[in-house]
């Protein structure tokens, strides 16, 4: 299960990048004291111009985490349409993480991995109508997250197979997408932690979240020269 973790997988480069960002700025400067000894402070410091600016306009190769880099650059898209809770950027930085890896991108009856295609959610809805209860919230939440990664990631090319070949419409995976988070919310294991909270947020604004994940994808395909991520 995808959790709302990525601040929790920074790792020690990420914190000398925003050291080496910052120290640059008399004014802006910060230590690496400051970062690791208060939370408020470290997450005000993550949204800071200056952090945001050296991820998208720096060439070659970064020296940080995809942990780091897909909250960043999430943090800032959520706040552009006015979400703010830290909490939720970092459940939907996640859900990008995990999806960047080809082996999310498989139903969970087969070893096959399989390609970004738009008949996988139809798959995954007939799965939920036949599979057991015990099942059903695991594979509802994987629904929820793939329905946001695709409208949000490859909403192109949803509209482009919606217009060439009939598939469903951009607003089958909002409907899918919004409809999966409201139900697994309800869910008791849900509502015993933390995700009951961030999976009511995510039903309730899947629209918004999934239009600045379209502006994260223009922002990344727009840079002059996309960067690569040294993975740990």
């Amino acid at each position: 299960m995808i959790q709302a973790n990525c601040r929790a997988q920074f790792t020690a480069d990420d914190f000398s990048f925003v050291v080496g960002v910052l120290s640059k700025s008399q004014k802006d400067a910060v230590s690496l004291v400051s970062l690791l000894s208060d939370e408020n402070e470290r997450d005000a410091i993550l949204d800071h111009d200056l952090v945001y600016d050296s991820l998208v306009d720096r060439t070659g190769c970064l020296q940080v985490s995809a942990a780091f880099y897909f909250y960043v650059l999430t943090r800032r898209v959520l706040r552009r349409v006015s979400i703010e809770e830290r909490a939720l950027t970092d459940y939907v930085a996640a859900v990008l993480l995990a999806f960047s890896h080809i082996n999310q991108l498989r139903s969970r009856d087969t070893t096959q991995p399989v390609t970004p295609n738009f008949a996988y959610i139809s798959d995954l809805l007939l799965q939920l109508d036949k599979c057991p209860p015990e099942q059903a919230y695991p594979l509802r939440t994987h629904l929820a997250n793939y329905a946001l990664f695709l409208s949000g990631m490859f909403a192109e090319r949803v509209h482009a197979h919606a217009q060439r070949r009939g598939a469903p419409s951009i607003g089958f995976y909002e409907s899918v997408g919004q409809s999966s988070y409201l139900s697994i919310a309800r869910h008791p294991h849900a509502k015993r932690t933390d995700l009951g909270v961030i999976f009511e947020m995510l039903g309730s604004e899947f629209r918004r979240v999934r239009l600045a994940l379209n502006d994260l994808t223009e922002t990344l395909l727009h840079m002059h020269t996309p960067p690569s991520i040294i993975l740990p």
